[in-house]
């Protein structure tokens, strides 16, 4: 991975550099990646940014990260090797361009953009520049979708011709879908079951 590292970490007989990131975007999914990052040696959030700069300084103060600042001001930290995108679905291509521009290696919230052509401009921005992108939902490399499509893959259940998919999660309330554009809703629900299929 390019980047400046520090430190090191030993996971089983290997010694894994401790990677630097900042997170963008410290709204209502972002406490779930703080909280993850916490439980990973490997991963060091040394920076978070958001729009709302109060939001920021709040998320800082709550997980213990070392600085809170604004989007430039996080891209132009020269530790940083991986830039976090928990920003709204619309300005999911801005903040990822920005950041690979920067030289960051990009992982960004779901949808990786708002339609293929965005979408295919962020990957060749990326290619261009060496660096690496990744989008959740992260869910079908997990150890029970990985078992299913191995069982599917040697036939265990036959010849799958139909599939469906329902998503039931706490804070996604027919009234605040409501509040919330119904694209901005469609991008960021309904890939995870979809990826799932």
């Amino acid at each position: 991975m390019r980047g400046p590292f520090s430190d090191s970490n030993t996971v089983g007989e290997c010694t894994v550099d401790t990677v630097k990131i900042g997170i963008i975007g410290c709204g209502n999914i972002s406490g779930n990646y703080f909280r993850t990052v916490q439980s990973f040696d490997i991963l060091d959030c040394v920076a978070c940014a958001d729009a709302f700069p109060e939001r920021a300084t709040q998320a800082a103060a709550e997980y213990g990260i070392a600085r809170a600042c604004t989007v430039d001001e996080l891209l132009a930290l020269p530790e940083i090797s991986i830039v976090v995108n928990l920003t709204n679905p619309q300005a999911h291509k801005a903040i990822s361009l920005a950041a690979i521009a920067a030289g960051k290696h990009v992982f960004t919230e779901k949808p990786l953009a708002v339609n293929r052509a965005e979408g295919a401009e962020i990957l060749a921005a990326a290619r261009a520049a060496g660096v690496r992108v990744g989008a959740a939902p992260s869910t079908p490399l997990g150890g029970g979708l990985q078992t299913c499509r191995r069982l599917i893959d040697a036939g265990a259940i036959g010849r799958p011709v139909a599939a469906s998919a329902t998503i039931s999660a706490s804070g996604f309330s027919s009234r605040r879908l409501r509040r919330r554009s119904s694209a901005s809703s469609a991008l960021s629900i309904a890939p995870s079951p979809l990826v799932s299929i």
